[in-house]
């Protein structure tokens, strides 16, 4: 199952709304599988009780970020480098379990990663800890771990947010591919207002985590369930994109496609933005019959409709 392809609000994911769902869920116990019968369970041999009990090896590498904070991440496939940054509610997994990888791999070596607070990267909650800077610092230290001098991204969703400002600044930046998202401020309207609430209602409490004062025992069941799945870097993160600058096509200085769905709510902005990508290096894109779970889900039609612009993508090894 891959989560986190919802657009409730703008043309954001609302991380956190889908965290306080899985929250709740993870109140129950999950199984895969009907139970047995009191009394007729098999006892496990000893060798596969000695291998459940074995935690199973990481299947990712880590990069370590300028601030220490350590960046899962796994690599597939030859060819330029081309890095991949999920949306969010997603992990870098979510790349495998639609078929990127899979398609992407025979033409490029391709770069997956799990963003800071989410999948298996560190989850800090240190106030500063996912502001602008630090997220494209991550994207920069995976590539160097995985040896890119240059290298290509491609961003959905959150991703794309973080990837057109990683597009802007870094010069080791050779295309990029924003698709799901929006130009200019990073969040407005009616999500930057549920932003600043969560902002109020829980900052006191990682606050309170930081100064090791706080008691779970105050909180009600909802509030406790949601913060035990790990709601705090979630907040963190959605808070400092209220911080990050408005961001122009013409500040992005290598060729990018932006590509949201013709569904897609966000297609209002890209209508708005388009006369102003003339002499820029972004061209826009409108997918066939989409809307924004489509932008990502849609695998094949996704690769079809953008494939011309991956072709153009020249070696940078």
């Amino acid at each position: 199952m891959v989560m986190g392809v919802s657009r409730p609000f703008t043309a954001f994911i609302p991380v956190v709304f889908a965290l306080a769902v899985a929250a709740c869920a993870q109140t129950t116990t999950t199984q895969t599988s009907a139970p047995s019968a009191p009394g007729t369970e098999k006892p496990a041999a000893p060798a596969a009780a000695a291998a459940a009990a074995k935690p199973a090896p990481p299947s990712h590498k880590t990069a370590t970020a300028a601030d220490g904070t350590k960046i899962a991440f796994e690599v597939a496939g030859q060819g330029p480098t081309l890095v991949l940054v999920h949306g969010g509610g997603q992990t870098r997994r979510s790349w495998n379990q639609i078929g990127y990888v899979e398609r992407l791999s025979k033409q490029f070596t391709v770069v997956t990663m799990d963003l800071r607070g989410t999948g298996d990267s560190d989850k800090p909650t240190g106030k500063d800890s996912y502001e602008l800077d630090r997220m494209i610092g991550d994207i920069v230290a995976v590539a160097d771990a995985a040896g890119a001098k240059r290298f290509h991204v491609w961003g959905f969703g959150h991703g794309g947010t973080i990837a057109r400002y990683l597009a802007a600044r870094n010069e080791r930046v050779a295309s990029a591919l924003l698709v799901g998202m929006t130009m200019g401020p990073a969040v407005t309207g009616v999500f930057k207002s549920a932003i600043e609430a969560m902002r109020d209602k829980w900052q006191p409490v990682i606050d309170a985590q930081e100064a090791g004062t706080l008691d779970l025992k105050t909180m009600s069941a909802s509030d406790r369930n949601a913060w035990e799945a790990g709601i705090a870097p979630n907040v963190l993160l959605l808070t400092a994109m209220v911080n990050y600058p408005p961001l122009e096509p013409a500040e992005i200085k290598v060729p990018t496609m932006w590509a949201v769905g013709s569904d897609d709510s966000a297609v209002e902005n890209l209508k708005e933005f388009e006369p102003k990508l003339k002499g820029t290096q972004v061209t826009g894109r409108i997918l066939s019959s989409a809307n924004y779970s489509d932008s990502f889900l849609k695998v094949d039609q996704i690769m079809e409709e953008l494939g011309a612009f991956l072709q153009k993508m020249t070696p940078t090894t």
